[in-house]
C-alpha cells in the first residue's frame, strides 16, 4: 500500500513538472518574440522568406510607392 501511494504522488509531482516546464516555455517564448517585435527599427521594411502569392503582391507594391 505505501508503494502505490508513493508511486501516485510521485506520478503528480511528475505531470506538475512538465505542466511547469511547458508554461515556463510558452512564456519565454513570448517575451522573446515580444522584445524581438520591439527592439526592430520602426521604418525598417521587413521582408518574407514567403512564397505566398499574396505575400509577393504586397512586397512588390510596397517597392513601388
Amino acid at each position: 500500500m505505501f508503494k502505490k501511494s508513493h508511486s501516485q504522488q510521485h506520478n503528480r509531482s511528475l505531470e506538475n513538472e512538465v505542466i511547469l516546464a511547458v508554461v515556463v516555455l510558452y512564456l519565454l517564448l513570448a517575451i522573446v518574440m515580444t522584445v524581438v517585435h520591439y527592439i526592430q527599427p520602426a521604418e525598417q521594411e521587413t521582408v518574407t522568406s514567403s512564397t505566398s502569392p499574396s505575400h509577393n503582391e504586397r512586397s512588390s507594391r510596397q517597392i513601388k510607392e
